[in-house]
């Protein structure tokens, strides 16, 4: 009787450990565990585990307060934050104000980052504390989005943010946020494992352990979910929606995504390393910088048939960074029909009627069809009289390149909460005392656009701002600044009893994944 007992009190308590563990498989790759180095979506999504910001985005999008309990403007140029008290770092040290400035004096500082997180700090002219619970943030110029912009930048403790490097944070000795879960483990490009924070603020978070698997093939994805090796899976293959729909072990659910699948063409330089005449000469001049030709390569692209077909319905054409839904797109913008005989005319007036050589770059491990988007885009300039050639490369090898302007044409996504943040990123020309053009790797320029966008992004009055940034981006797209394709809808399996919380960022960890009540 005894050893019945023992065997079902040992049963029990594996069934509870179990049941508060986690583990994922995840398309993301984590490449840093610094906080500061890579504004990207796999840091966005692990990071937000360990770290926190003064204020934090929730599933829709609304701003909850953090670090921060509350804030308000004060002036056009001043912002007072109340801090939040008791609050410990995964090294037992107390939070305060001293931190967030040393944090921010940091983020300029990080070098060699792909994407800084410059842009959400450099507007700051000048922060004051008030007792340590108490910041007053001076702005060089009226930013009514400095909320928004501070959640993206999570805070450290003074001592770390002082003298840390990113390979002192890889090395996890640096890797200390005050977030609901601490780093136990973290094998680049392979795994992050997690244990609940015990003396987190704020509610007690229900897995006790968390592992995040980077699986990137998504056959393997889908087999460890088969299997029973991981609980959870994001971005399971198109192809595999209906087997697993069809599956009673699991559950799907899906959002749709506030970003846009775009592509990004060389407008800026006079000649351009990958586009040269079909027999591989070099050309007199960059046809990508006449607007005529990248309106053309933008009509000769069919966005229904790769929503509908390619992407079997988990995608949406786009016209814009955003969809209209969010504050701030055109309202009168619409996604460029296909029509290959305007591409072709326009080609023609713009005197490359026999067409050139392009090569279009794209990662083959970093969104859904990646590659195969690339593929059929690739096969539709062909139809236009283009010869076009498709280079897919790893994630990690190409935002580095495309950021040392390696690339004639490349495809990727990229994804903002308002649409003010995405315009100055993606299409104002880079300046760093603003923190424009951060993520703009084909340094396109337009001073019709950055003079609409500087405005927006001073004008305090909502309604105003929403008027300028809508402007902004119309002119973008009659210059034809960049191609958008379609907005991705995110799709994630689970285990049954378990329920994932779907978010418009590309994000998958814990926080998102629970057990259905």
């Amino acid at each position: 009787m005894k050893l019945r007992l023992l065997t079902i009190l040992l049963a029990f308590l594996s069934c509870a450990l179990s049941a508060q563990t986690l583990t994922l498989g995840t398309k993301l790759e984590l490449n840093t565990l610094d906080p500061h180095f890579f504004n990207a979506f796999p840091t966005g999504s692990s990071h937000s585990t360990i770290y926190e910001a003064l204020i934090f985005n929730d599933e829709n999008q609304r701003l909850q307060p953090a670090l921060a309990t509350q804030w308000k403007v004060v002036n056009d140029t001043t912002w007072e934050f109340k801090l939040r008290k008791g609050v410990k770092f995964h090294d037992g040290s107390e939070f305060s104000a001293d931190d967030v400035i040393a944090t921010y004096e940091r983020v300029p500082n990080v070098a060699n980052s792909p994407n800084s997180f410059s842009q959400f700090v450099r507007g700051i002219a000048s922060i004051a504390k008030l007792g340590d619970d108490t910041l007053i943030i001076k702005t060089k110029t009226p930013n009514p989005k400095l909320a928004f912009e501070l959640a993206r930048v999570f805070i450290v403790p003074a001592k770390v943010a002082k003298s840390a490097t990113t390979a002192d944070f890889n090395a996890m000795k640096a890797a200390i946020g005050t977030g609901p879960y601490k780093v136990t483990e973290w094998v680049n490009g392979d795994r992050l494992v997690l244990a609940r924070n015990e003396a987190y603020w704020g509610p007690k978070q229900y897995w006790a352990k968390v592992t995040e698997k980077v699986i990137a093939k998504d056959p393997t994805r889908l087999a460890a979910l088969l299997s029973g090796e991981v609980d959870a899976i994001d971005l399971p293959a198109i192809a595999d929606l209906p087997r697993l729909r069809n599956d009673k072990r699991f559950t799907l659910t899906k959002g749709a995504a506030g970003l846009v699948h775009y592509i990004a063409l060389d407008s800026a330089r006079d000649m351009s390393p990958n586009v040269t005449a079909k027999d591989g000469k070099p050309l007199a001049k960059n046809p990508l910088k006449d607007p005529r030709v990248r309106k053309a390569l933008s009509l000769a692209i069919n966005r229904n048939a790769i929503a509908e077909r390619l992407m079997e319905g988990s995608a949406v054409p786009a016209a814009q960074l955003l969809p209209s839904s969010y504050p701030g797109t055109s309202q009168k913008l619409k996604p460029d029909p296909f029509d290959l005989s305007k591409a072709q005319a326009l080609l023609k007036e713009a005197g490359w009627g026999d067409g050139f050589r392009i090569v279009l770059s794209a990662t083959n491990d970093r969104y859904p069809n990646d590659a195969a988007v690339a593929q059929t885009v690739a096969q539709m300039w062909t139809k236009l009289g283009l010869k076009v050639e498709v280079e897919a490369i790893p994630g990690s090898v190409f935002f580095g390149r495309a950021s040392k302007q390696d690339f004639s044409a490349f495809a990727a996504q990229y994804g903002s909460e308002e649409a003010g943040t995405g315009i100055r990123a993606l299409l104002m020309t880079p300046d760093a005392s603003i923190g424009a053009g951060t993520a703009n790797r084909t340094r396109y320029s337009n001073s019709k656009v950055d003079a609409l966008a500087r405005e927006a992004l001073m004008q305090m009055d909502e309604t105003k701002r929403g008027a300028w940034l809508e402007k902004a981006i119309e002119v973008a797209m009659d210059d034809q600044a960049f191609i958008p394709i379609f907005y991705p809808i995110f799709d994630y399996a689970a285990k049954k009893g378990l329920k994932v919380t779907h978010r418009p960022e590309r994000r998958f960890n814990a926080l998102m994944v629970k057990p259905e009540k």
